[in-house]
């Protein structure tokens, strides 16, 4: 008797014990995920304007780690979307016997030999067409904009 009396007093405490450790506890809508605002807020986006002069009216920055795609110094609005056979990057940035020359202030830079490179099939030769795969020029450079970075840049090659 008195060993079914201590196994049902052991049950009942398990039971106990395990319903309380399921017991379901609220979490906050801050602390569900990396944001620090509730999931249900609707946060206004941070508007960034881009710098909207002409080319060759603004200064150049500088590309934001080593290896990155030069930024558009200009607006390039009127120019997108970037077509075959209409791809007005090339009007001014295509000039391929001007490549590694000295560029002017206020020149337009020469798109590089890289772009004229099939560098899949035949990496060694520079040809006078640009290669189709280096075609759309905003699939890589991206317009300058005026806004902070979201996150702190801690790349370093």
């Amino acid at each position: 008797m008195k060993t079914r009396t201590l196994m049902s007093i052991v049950a009942a405490a398990t039971l106990i014990l395990v319903s309380v450790a399921c017991e379901k506890k609220a979490v906050e809508d801050e602390k569900l995920g990396l944001s620090k605002t509730s999931v249900f807020a609707t946060p206004d986006p941070i508007v960034a304007g881009t710098t909207a002069k002409a080319p060759g009216e603004n200064e150049t920055w500088e590309p934001y780690f080593s290896g990155s795609p030069p930024l558009i110094s200009h607006d390039v609005t009127d120019s997108l979307p970037i077509r075959i056979g209409e791809n007005l990057c090339l009007d001014c940035h295509g000039l391929p016997d001007e490549i590694g020359q000295e560029v002017e202030p206020g020149d337009p830079t020469p798109i590089p030999a890289s772009h004229y490179t099939d560098l899949r099939r035949t990496p060694d030769k520079v040809t006078k067409n640009l290669i189709g795969a280096r075609f759309t020029c905003t699939q890589c450079h991206a317009p300058q904009a005026d806004a902070e970075p979201l996150v702190a840049n801690t790349y370093a090659p």
